[in-house]
């Protein structure tokens, strides 16, 4: 009786030592379970809200590549050209061929002809002619386009000794697809007051030869506002719901949102709308199932959980490894083309505030040890000389590589130009330092090209440019040498476009 009295009190604990144990693993079963349900709802709300991101801004851009499609089937018409010849449309034509249909049938608001200085000829409003001055507004809204739309027409038209040719594909007459010459410009940007595609096009024959009286086009300009009832028709075919055009600066709570346009500010309009939440829907049917399959198979999901854990992070060490493949460059782990355009970018947010200097260096001789020791010595070169880049510039900037022997640094502690041009000459030297590979030193030098932003440019085309032309000005001066911007002297600026030149024709 004592040893039965002993016992069971020890069989009992026994046993609530087993339940406690199946309980929690059947506790961490479901916690496990519910942490992946929880994952799963997540990147389902994160993947919807992705895929819907895509389908408005590709509906967006096809809604703005109909709206060439519809202008071109006037501004690339011979009926439209011969009427121009005299710089105007006719009342008869504007009545007869554009007024109504092109308003009825495409939505165009406005119809504008003007040239280059954005003189009107010819205004529709609605369908319906109007006063020329009634048109300088809208017109005002598209100065930019205008201008862009001028500068393709310009880089298209080629003479032939009297006559101009435009140098764009010519039409297709066995396509279905409409051709739509390369010389236009097109935005979706707010007319007054009205979110509205604008698309600007020289008026051309379909031939495409145009007469040297012709040299300066008149120019169409068509808006087409995205009204209401359009924003109905892209949520019903898209899926998506409460689509509205808000400033950046105003969105709504939980809303989701695409840029439309080149508008960059935050007051700048933004399509937003309510994201579906996938999330929930996979939460409602998956949950029960969890929880039936925790309770049977504890030990199973329990296992499953952690293969889980460990797979996804797996999949995110991959993909923060992918991220930073994606803007570095493998051989010298310097940032590659796309980082430095990010980085560049940045800089060139805040210039006014922290201007900064923009050094591209160019190995000298290089090819000569690829081809005398080899591609292992030239990658010896490339991964020295990027050390040594990077040692010299610190923390005061960053480098990157370009691709092949081209390096450029973003030198953003720039207040005293002679720190800068310290650096810039601390990289020739730099290059210069023989590198030793397998018993043998190998010998290159650096061209160094220097331009001080925003004084040589507040754009990263121009900054760029001024840099390229400072590096070949110190290539083409002996090599081995430090050149900025400012050395160019006019018949230096005719001497390095014709090289570009060249080059470009080789």
């Amino acid at each position: 009786m004592i040893e039965q009295k002993f016992r069971q009190p020890k069989r009992n604990r026994a046993v609530w030592a087993i339940h406690a144990a199946c309980i929690l693993v059947a506790i961490l079963t479901i916690a496990s379970l519910l942490f992946v349900l929880n994952r799963s709802v997540v990147e389902a709300d994160r993947f919807g809200r992705s895929a819907e991101r895509r389908l408005v801004a590709n509906e967006l851009r096809h809604q703005m590549e109909a709206a060439v499609q519809f202008q071109a089937q006037v501004s690339f018409w011979d009926d439209t050209y011969d009427e121009l010849a005299t710089g105007r449309l006719s009342d008869a034509f504007v009545a007869e061929q554009l007024a109504g249909w092109l308003w009825e049938d495409y939505g165009f608001s406005w119809l504008i002809f003007s040239d280059a200085d954005g003189h009107v000829s010819t205004a529709l409003k609605d369908g319906l002619a109007i006063p020329a001055e009634a048109a300088d507004s809208p017109l005002r809204d598209v100065d930019d386009l205008l201008d862009e739309a001028r500068r393709r027409y310009d880089n298209a038209l080629r003479n032939n000794g009297g006559t101009f040719t435009l140098d764009i594909p010519k039409p297709d007459r066995q396509s279905v697809t409409p051709i739509v010459p390369g010389i236009h410009a097109v935005d979706m940007r707010e007319i007054q007051g009205q979110m509205s595609i604008a698309v600007v096009q020289a008026v051309i024959p379909e031939t495409l030869q145009l007469a040297a009286a012709r040299r300066k086009p008149v120019f169409m300009v068509s808006v087409r506002p995205l009204t209401a009832r359009s924003l109905r028709e892209i949520e019903a075919k898209l899926g998506v719901t409460g689509l509205a055009f808000v400033p950046l600066s105003q969105l709504p709570a939980d809303s989701v949102h695409v840029s439309v346009g080149r508008c960059l500010d935050t007051s700048c309009l933004v399509v937003a709308w309510t994201p579906k939440s996938p999330g929930g829907f996979v939460r409602t049917e998956i949950l029960p199932s969890v929880i039936g399959i925790a309770i049977l198979a504890t030990l199973l999901m329990a296992f499953v959980a952690l293969r889980f854990s460990s797979v996804f992070a797996a999949l995110q060490q991959s993909e923060a490894r992918n991220l930073y493949m994606a803007k570095h460059d493998r051989l010298t782990g310097l940032l590659n083309r796309s980082g430095f355009d990010d980085a560049l970018a940045a800089a060139l947010l805040d210039v006014k505030d922290r201007p900064f200097a923009l050094i591209f260096a160019d190995l000298d001789e290089f090819k000569a040890v690829n081809d005398r020791h080899g591609h292992a010595a030239g990658d010896a070169v490339l991964m020295a000389i990027a050390e040594r880049y990077r040692r010299r510039v610190g923390a005061r900037g960053t480098v990157a590589r370009l691709g092949g022997d081209e390096f450029a640094v973003i030198q953003r502690s720039s207040g005293k130009a002679a720190d800068v041009s310290a650096v810039a000459a601390g990289l020739v030297i730099d290059a210069q330092t023989p590198i030793e590979f397998e018993g043998q030193m190998l010998r290159v030098g650096s061209s160094v090209g220097l331009a001080f932003a925003p004084k040589h440019g507040s754009t990263a085309r121009a900054l760029l440019a001024a840099a390229d032309e400072a590096l070949y000005l110190a290539k083409r001066r002996g090599r081995n040498r430090v050149q900025t911007a400012d050395d160019l002297s006019p018949e230096d600026k005719i001497a390095l476009n014709a090289e570009v030149s060249r080059r470009h024709a080789g």
